[in-house]
């Protein structure tokens, strides 16, 4: 009999055994590689929820309510120590219903201690009270100056979508820091529905309105070793016709001024802040759709250079012995706009607003104020947290 060679049979063996440990090997290799890889990532990221939430209620003749109720979630992930990603989320109360909207998106990266680029949705760095003083645990009192918002009264951008360069750099005992960014153009409003609308601007749209891009940016300046004083001067310009449209060549200038004083007194035993802001939007002439002439065949036009200005008063008794008068703070403000001669359904506006504040912490407040304007006079109490 004829005896069974188990060689190879048993050389086989071995080789399937060595690759299929091999293979083992390897895959445990690999994800060793991956739990290291993502151990290092987590521990060189960096993960905030940060924002702000507020309620406020307005009383008024003809409306009594609590009708502001927002909730302001901001998102801070930083994957590397030179990038930050950031987005704000506006969640809010319009009558029954949930609004959701995006406040700002963007990713920063930080080339060196002079200059960071960052890209995406961003808040205008147009003038002070849209970039820095327009939360409700930082803005001293429950509304807007008109002006600043995004309704028919609005001068100027509250936000842009392009990318934006941005730093500061030290000069001797003083300082400047500078903005400067390339955007999509804003929308010039033409329908002749809204006549309060037409010739007014729309920002932060997400396509191409016009051909070119905007360019526009600020300059501050800290002319102080303690940077009590800033000033600003901020600048834009671009097209702003649908580019599809007969409105194509319509360009906007836009340009502020603003100023910030920060400082405690020793003679008034606290802490006084002062802010203001000037804002001029010139848009080139047109001719839009009359609204008073049902047949749509008569236009008008007129010279479109809108304007608006506050400024703000506010004094803190910082150095007082009593803690009640400590955490209490007076605040004024006025504010004003002026419409362009010619347009349709908008008047002149001054605004008055005294407040009161009181600061549980540093960043959590009650604020009482009273705002003075024709026709439309309130009484004001909001509850703002930041967190």
């Amino acid at each position: 009999m004829k005896k069974k060679n188990f060689i190879p049979l048993i050389t086989l063996l071995l080789f399937s055994i060595g690759t299929t440990a091999q293979e083992y090997n390897q895959e445990l290799i690999d994800s060793l590689i991956t739990a290291k890889a993502q151990t290092l990532v987590a521990r060189n990221s960096k993960f905030l929820i940060s924002g702000y939430t507020n309620m406020t209620g307005k009383f008024s003749k003809d409306e009594s309510s609590f009708s502001n109720i927002g909730l302001v979630p901001i998102l801070l992930w930083k994957p590397h120590e030179k990038i930050l990603v950031e987005a704000e989320l506006e969640l809010g109360l319009e009558g029954k219903e949930t609004a959701l909207e995006l406040g700002y998106a963007d990713v920063s990266y930080f080339l060196n201690k002079y200059l960071t680029v960052r890209t995406g949705k961003f808040i205008s760095p147009y003038g002070i009270f849209q970039d820095r003083l327009h939360p409700s645990w930082i803005n001293k009192l429950p509304t807007f100056p008109v002006g600043t918002g995004e309704d028919e009264l609005g001068v100027g951008p509250t936000s842009e979508i392009g990318i934006d360069f941005r730093g500061g750099i030290p000069l001797g005992s003083s300082k400047m820091n500078y903005s400067i960014y390339l955007a999509n153009g804003a929308q010039l409003i033409t329908d002749p529905a809204e006549p309060g609308k037409q010739g007014t601007l729309s920002y932060g749209n997400a396509e191409a309105i016009s051909k070119k891009l905007t360019a526009g940016g600020r300059i501050g300046l800290l002319p102080f070793s303690n940077s009590s004083l800033e000033l600003g001067f901020s600048y834009r310009n671009g097209n702003v016709g649908d580019k599809n449209s007969i409105y194509k060549n319509i360009g906007a200038v836009m340009y502020a001024y603003d100023l910030t004083y920060v400082k405690q007194l020793d003679f008034l035993k606290g802490v006084i802040d002062v802010k203001g802001q000037w804002n001029k939007v010139n848009i080139d002439k047109a001719d839009y759709v009359d609204p008073d002439d049902p047949t749509g065949n008569t236009t008008y036009t007129y010279d479109n250079k809108r304007s608006s200005v506050f400024a703000q008063g506010a004094y803190r008794p910082s150095m007082a012995t009593s803690k009640f008068l400590k955490r209490t703070e007076l605040v004024f403000r006025y504010a004003g706009f002026n419409p362009p001669d010619g347009a349709k359904d908008l008047e002149k506006v001054k605004q008055y607003t005294y407040g009161i504040n009181y600061w549980f912490t540093w960043r959590t407040a009650v604020k009482l104020a009273y705002q003075n304007q024709k026709d439309n006079n309130a009484f004001f109490v909001q509850f703002a947290v930041g967190f």
